[in-house]
């Protein structure tokens, strides 16, 4: 029987310095408060809060009562930043660079739009902490749109501005852009003069769909490694689900079970961009144990 791990699982470049930068002050200090999750995987948060680290709202961390408070890599909106300024809490920030480098080009594009210039179009998951901190650097008149269907929310008839939530997938995210300039081009509007794209979506994350699937082609049996809180691992979930082949979603490895390795010869373990490294390879051992076992 072969074992393999996905070599494209694994915590993206924002989780990874996330939580490296959590385990620093930890070091440091005997406690570390995040606002909200830090990540959204179980397994890594528990770790962590081994190590002294607690999960406060917003409402605590302005209180005062709470040090070294941290914001999590999905980033907050400039209120967040507002309001703990004037309750004098001192901040580690802990959001994703490539999150930080888009709240800055939607602030831009908002301010060079506003009365009725333009209308900034979101593709992402409306209650995604990600989202919610892009759409306050945007007074939060952004059209969010989560899939194809919800393109009749815009209006055609003034300049488009398009961007994407970082983690979400390039394919996606390309035929939604395709499908604006056919519309538009069915009104017989300039897409040059009336559209205006940015391939906003994280280099490392967009083509993780297309690479799953690659992995996944030869096996006869998928275990999908996702903290239950996480839209990507439920997203590539269910590729792997579409693709016919045996899949399982699990979070711990008490949720491994011995009988779904009879008869099987090929198997994959993959992770959603929040499932730590650590966390596959114990998967993998204790799949090894129980495949010995029966």
């Amino acid at each position: 029987m072969k074992i393999e791990i996905d070599p494209g699982a694994g915590p993206c470049f924002g989780v990874e310095k996330a939580i490296e930068k959590a385990e620093f002050i930890l070091k440091e200090k005997s406690v570390l408060y995040t606002v909200g999750d830090l990540i959204h995987n179980e397994a890594e948060v528990e770790r962590l809060e081994k190590l002294g680290m607690k999960t406060i709202a917003m409402e605590q961390a302005i209180s005062g009562d709470y040090p070294n408070v941290l914001f999590r890599a999905h980033g907050e909106p400039p209120s967040s930043y507002d309001s703990v300024k004037k309750a004098k809490v001192e901040v580690e920030d802990a959001t994703c660079p490539i999150v930080v480098s888009l709240q800055k080009k939607i602030a831009k594009t908002f301010s060079e739009i506003k009365d009725g210039k333009g209308q900034i179009v979101l593709f992402g998951k409306k209650r995604h902490p990600e989202v919610i901190s892009l759409m306050g650097h945007c007074d939060d008149k952004a059209i969010v749109i989560a899939n194809i269907e919800e393109l009749e929310l815009i209006d055609f008839s003034i300049p488009i501005y398009l961007f994407s939530q970082t983690t979400k997938y390039r394919s996606e995210y390309y035929l939604i852009k395709e499908k604006i300039e056919k519309k538009l081009d069915e009104l017989n509007l300039l897409a040059s003069s009336q559209f205006s794209f940015n391939d906003s979506s994280c280099k490392i994350v967009a083509r993780r769909d297309e690479q799953l699937r690659n992995f996944v082609e030869d096996k006869d049996l998928i275990i999908f490694v996702s903290g239950t809180k996480s839209s990507n691992g439920r997203q590539l979930f269910q590729i792997c689900k579409n693709t016919g082949i045996e899949t399982y979603f699990i979070s711990r490895i008490e949720d491994l079970n011995r009988e779904w390795f009879v008869a099987k010869n090929n198997i994959g373990i993959s992770g959603a961009t929040s499932t730590p490294k650590w966390l596959l390879e114990e998967m993998s051992l204790r799949v090894k144990e129980l495949v010995s076992e029966s």
